[in-house]
């Protein structure tokens, strides 16, 4: 009795099936509901590969600029660089004039008869220099040097007291720290 059962029950859910067709095609309302939710699928489905592909295309967009572009904020992209280190003697005074292409952040240490400064990521690329000056009293030395990362001042009074002094000012795009020494005593 069973495979009688389920012959009639396929049977009748073919015809169910064909009516349920027939009713579809003749009900314009049915019809239009039914393509509406095939487009509102299809839009969907293209919204979302439009969508993926954008962001694909982003992402090795990003991955080639990178390469062929520094990030401006990258640690390397902010590391000042230094212009020109040079020395001028005029009545009484030495002067130590270290110029840079933004504002820099230096440590000062005064041992005594000497004054050293550290600009730490500060990039010097002019090699050593250095100098000696004979004053009244005594000389003093100075050297400028690039150690490591960092751009090393170092002004050391020979026979005497080193009475030094060090600013930073803008004068311009550029930053220019001022080191001065009196001269007379």
């Amino acid at each position: 009795m069973s495979l009688w059962r389920r012959l009639v029950d396929g049977l009748l859910r073919e015809r169910r099936a064909r009516q349920e067709e027939l009713a579809r095609v003749e009900d314009p309302d049915l019809l239009k509901a039914e393509w509406r939710a095939q487009r509102q699928r299809l839009a969907l489905w293209l919204a979302s590969a439009a969508l993926g592909a954008g962001l694909f295309g982003m992402i090795i967009g990003q991955l080639v600029y990178q390469r062929t572009h520094p990030d401006p904020w990258s640690a390397e992209a902010r590391r000042p660089v230094i212009l020109g280190v040079d020395s001028r003697q005029e009545a009484g005074r030495f002067e130590l004039l270290i110029t840079a292409d933004r504002s820099l952040f230096y440590e000062r240490y005064r041992p005594d008869g000497a004054l050293s400064l550290r600009l730490p990521r500060a990039r010097w690329d002019g090699g050593d220099r250095q100098g000696r000056i004979a004053r009244a009293g005594g000389s003093f030395s100075w050297t400028v040097w690039q150690e490591g990362q960092d751009l090393q001042v170092l002004l050391v009074g020979v026979g005497g007291g080193l009475q030094a002094t060090d600013r930073l000012v803008e004068e311009g795009e550029d930053w220019v720290l001022h080191v001065e020494v009196r001269l007379t005593p």
